[in-house]
């Protein structure tokens, strides 16, 4: 269970949420200018989107919406995951050569 909940893991699920609240943020201020980065950020997280929209039986306007909120909640964490876990096997694969 130390392989996927370690402090890796939680640092990259706090640096995507501070990135997310600040494109967010910077997309709303700079509207026109900002719309980029909006769509950029809903790239990377596009397949965590489509799956929860998916598996949630997301129609409709409200349904868009919610899956953007939902999906990018559940990459950040799935993202952080798989971060935090890479690491960990790097730093222990690393450690054993020594």
């Amino acid at each position: 269970m130390s392989l996927i909940l370690n402090r890796y893991t939680a640092l990259a699920i706090a640096v995507q949420f501070i990135a997310c609240i600040s494109i967010w943020i910077v997309a709303f201020v700079l509207s026109p200018v900002g719309d980029r980065y909006f769509g950029l950020m809903f790239y990377f997280y596009l397949p965590a989107i489509y799956l929860v929209s998916t598996l949630l039986g997301l129609r409709g306007e409200s349904g868009m919406i919610a899956a953007g909120v939902y999906g990018i909640g559940f990459g950040t964490i799935i993202y952080g995951v798989i971060f935090g876990m890479l690491v960990s096997y790097l730093k222990s694969r690393h450690s054993q050569q020594r």
